[in-house]
């Protein structure tokens, strides 16, 4: 059976007593009600600082669930860190590309107002941060990715100085370009419909490479993840 693995905040450990304390709440509750641990089971805990601890239940109360710490793995970090900046979409599509896009490895979300939004996903940051976490648990990372504000193309752009730029255009566009490991990247996406025609001039006057990535025409949350996959696994 899979190790249970959850992200907490860092108070919640003692690196230096080498033990741990959940207290009572949300994730008090999954532990022991809903997954029925109890002491002597092993679970894994992170404090979105690349490591993950590799802790045993000791105690369990009402009040809080408490262990040792026996060990921890270090990975690398993810590579190449890539922004996702992601015109808002219906409510649904925009959650299912945040969790399949944190699943692949993006480390960084900026949800966009383009010119062509129609339908804007509520913004709910508490309900967003959540799939984001789960998607992280459930797929091994290590660290979290981080959702931004939203924020217009234009401030999109600024935000992504010193990044290596692409925007998925359904036609006239190009091959992705080679892509080194070390490199910071950002992925723009628009929503139904795609870019205007000036929001690509845009993207081109900052230097952007616009990306087909073949004949079919991809729905926006579909292009997301298919851009993440690419840049990921070239």
């Amino acid at each position: 059976m899979r190790t249970a693995r959850f992200f907490v905040p860092a108070e919640w450990v003692a690196m230096s007593a080498e033990a741990f304390c959940i207290p009572a709440g949300s994730l008090h509750k999954q532990i022991t009600t809903v997954l029925r641990m109890k002491a002597g089971d092993d679970i894994s805990l992170m404090i979105n600082d690349s490591a993950e601890l590799e802790c045993r239940i000791t105690e369990i109360t009402r009040s809080a669930v408490m262990g040792v710490i026996a060990g921890s793995i270090v990975k690398k970090p993810l590579a190449p860190k890539i922004t996702v900046c992601s015109a808002f979409t219906k409510r649904d599509t925009f959650e299912w590309m945040l969790q399949k896009c944190t699943e692949l490895g993006a480390t960084e979300f900026v949800p966009m107002v383009t010119d062509r939004v129609i339908k804007r996903a509520k913004e709910n940051p508490t309900r967003l941060n959540l799939i984001i976490k789960e998607a992280s648990e459930q797929s091994g990372r290590l660290s979290l990715p981080v959702l931004r504000d939203p924020m217009t193309l234009g401030q999109a752009i600024g935000h992504t100085n010193g990044m290596v730029r692409i925007a998925m255009h359904e036609t006239g566009g190009h091959e992705l370009p080679k892509i080194h490991k070390t490199s910071e990247l950002a992925l723009f996406v628009g929503p139904e419909g795609g870019f205007t025609e000036a929001e690509i001039s845009a993207l081109e006057g900052a230097q952007a490479h616009i990306v087909t990535l073949g004949e079919l025409v991809l729905r926006a949350e579909t292009a997301a993840v298919a851009g993440v996959t690419k840049l990921r696994f070239p």
